[in-house]
């Protein structure tokens, strides 16, 4: 199924064993799968080896946290802990395989965990406090203050809905965005006018698929698999916009439309040949190139192909539908549609709602706000300064565990992990996955703790349960209105290189240095190399051969990479955005379309 070497059976007749290929290493995101379905039980990993027998077990059925590629799943629990995790079976998504990182990465809800409110005090340090305590100091710096709300792309629909409806009717702004990560103001007006209704069923009866800054083996693994299924059984055409063919577009034998980063959008206007039965799956890295999201949503348009817009986070699409964004409500509706609001108050019982579109992140981070509602926010996704920033406001922090953001929070909330709450998932279907608790725990849903604040400020959301935040977000439902049209956004020049500079493109691997894989040793050591692509032009120049080190760097600091040599523009690197040695924002502060210089280490 997934293409790559996983066991052979080495020997003969009585000698005969299971072994790994001899000159392939065992080397996949999808090798858990043969543990899965290994009918013996002679495979197993090594986070469940010798932990407990399958009738020790509690299972239930849950949803996978880690991308938008909406997995079944399920939970194993012993004890109160959580042993392993395997593939459900739902044959309009994952079918019955699910990747490495959904498999093995739970071990973050147990590290570092925060299990009692916290107020910082006078001397600065942070120190226990009770729940009405926390309550009261967290109202008190939120009211009557230029508030934002950053909610991140992991919460639940029901979470998700449940920051939407607090900032609206207990804050009284539209200051709200998830996207804690790279953004712009033009992928906004993209969520507002976009008709994502691309399927998993699409792609199995397209033409061809077309990939915009979209790598799915690493971004969203199982529609990878979805893809790769029919490139295998027919042969589908697949086309990528990537600046060099990665192992991924490889294993597609996709037709690489390649590009020099930032010029992004003359390459989609000179796309053609799709039709009503093409896919277009559009990835959130588009983006970060100006007008990359207008060209492509015009390529849809004129050639009536199914659009796919595929996040990399499991909360992303659920968010944009609970109105986590600046400019949206509940259901799609749009801040500057009167109806739309009159609407949204009568559902909410509100006289009335806030009438300007809302700060974006990058806006709430800075100058725009000084106290700050966030929940499961890494601010270094976002930028090298967003924690600087921060610390200078007002910060309640709701979280299950110690982060960067409760470093410099005067106000943290204890928050329930995936595991110990109910709630439901939107995949980039648009497709609820719905889920009970599997642990049993004290703590509570980020819903029920803004319930508990909206009363304390004395403007209740009236939610004080995850069912009710269902149940009310269903009521509301999709908006009926007329999408707006997108405007044409004015695109970037383009960038001038010396002979010793590079503009990075990079995208994160499955597998990096991401909080929620914090923990699983055994996970992380499955991780791809960590390694800079460059040109064989560039190679030549520096005298380095496949495997030697580079430096790059620039004004911020500098990263030292093993290189590869691919069929990259000789005016271009690729760099992994979050990998071992490779953490980009941190040390460079920037992720792509920008110039740094490159020489051999």
């Amino acid at each position: 199924i997934a293409g790559d070497p996983f066991i052979t059976l080495n020997e003969r007749g009585a000698l005969q064993q299971v072994g790994i290929y001899e000159d392939e290493p065992f080397n996949s995101y999808y090798s858990g799968n043969t543990v899965q379905i290994c009918p013996v039980g002679a495979l197993t990993g090594t986070s469940y080896r010798f932990r407990a027998r399958p009738f020790d077990l509690v299972s239930n059925d849950s949803a996978c946290e880690h991308c938008a590629s909406g997995c079944a799943m399920r939970t194993d629990v012993r004890r109160g802990k959580t042993l392993r995790r395997l593939a459900g079976e739902d044959a309009t998504a994952n079918e019955e395989w699910n990747c490495d990182k959904g498999r093995w990465a739970f071990k973050y809800e147990v590290k570092n965990r925060i299990s009692t409110p916290m107020i910082r005090n006078a001397a600065g340090q942070l120190e226990e406090a009770s729940w009405p305590e926390a309550l009261a100091a967290a109202a008190k710096g939120l009211t009557n203050a230029k508030v934002g709300v950053l909610v991140g792309g992991r919460s639940t629909v029901e979470d998700a809905y449940g920051y939407s409806k607090f900032a609206r009717v207990a804050l009284g702004t539209n200051n709200i965005d998830f996207r804690s990560r790279i953004n712009s103001a033009e992928e906004l007006e993209f969520f507002a006018a976009a008709n994502s209704t691309a399927t998993y069923k699409d792609i199995d009866n397209a033409d061809q698929v077309v990939l915009l800054a979209f790598e799915p083996e690493d971004e969203s693994p199982i529609v990878f698999l979805r893809i790769y299924k029919q490139v295998r059984k027919r042969a589908l055409k697949v086309s990528t916009l990537t600046p060099y063919t990665s192992r991924g577009s490889e294993k597609l034998n996709a037709t690489v439309i390649k590009m020099v980063p930032g010029n992004e959008v003359a390459a989609i206007s000179a796309i053609n040949g799709l039709t009503g039965k093409s896919v277009v799956l559009i990835g959130e890295r588009l983006s970060e190139t100006p007008g990359a999201l207008s060209a492509a949503l015009e390529l849809v348009n004129k050639s009536a192909a199914k659009l796919g817009y595929v996040p990399r986070r499991a909360g992303d699409t659920g968010a944009i539908a609970a109105g986590a964004v600046a400019n949206l409500l509940p259901g799609g509706r749009l801040v500057s549609d009167a109806t739309a609001r009159v609407d949204v108050a009568a559902a909410w019982g509100a006289s009335a709602l806030p009438t300007e579109t809302g700060l974006t992140t990058n806006e709430i981070i800075g100058s725009g706000t000084n106290a700050v509602l966030i929940g499961g926010v890494d601010p270094f996704d976002i930028s090298a300064e967003a924690k600087l920033s921060l610390s200078k406001k007002f910060v309640v922090s709701l979280e299950i565990r110690e982060s960067d953001i409760t470093d410099i929070a005067q106000v943290v909330l204890p928050v329930a992990a995936v595991v110990e709450k109910s709630g439901s998932f939107m995949d980039w279907q648009g497709k609820s996955r719905k889920f009970d608790s599997a642990v049993e725990s004290l703590n509570r849903s980020d819903v029920r703790i803004l319930s508990m604040l909206a009363d304390e400020i004395g403007k209740p959301i009236n939610l004080p349960t995850v069912s009710a935040a269902r149940k009310e977000f269903e009521a509301i439902g999709n908006w009926d209105g007329a999408k707006p049209s997108m405007k044409s956004t004015v695109t970037g020049s383009s960038l001038n290189v010396g002979a010793d500079e590079a503009i990075i493109s990079s995208w994160r691997n499955l597998l990096d240095k991401g909080s929620l894989q914090e923990g699983e040793d055994n996970l992380a050591g499955t991780a791809r190399a960590t390694t800079a692509v460059i040109s064989q032009s560039r190679a030549s120049a520096l005298s380095v051969k496949d495997g030697e080190l580079i430096r790059v760097s620039n004004t911020y600091g500098a990263v030292t990479l093993s290189c590869t040599i691919a069929d990259i523009d000789n005016s271009a690197i690729w760099l992994p955005r979050n990998s071992t040695n490779s953490q980009l924002i941190k040390v460079l502060g920037t992720v792509g379309n920008s110039i740094v210089k490159v020489s051999k280490a």
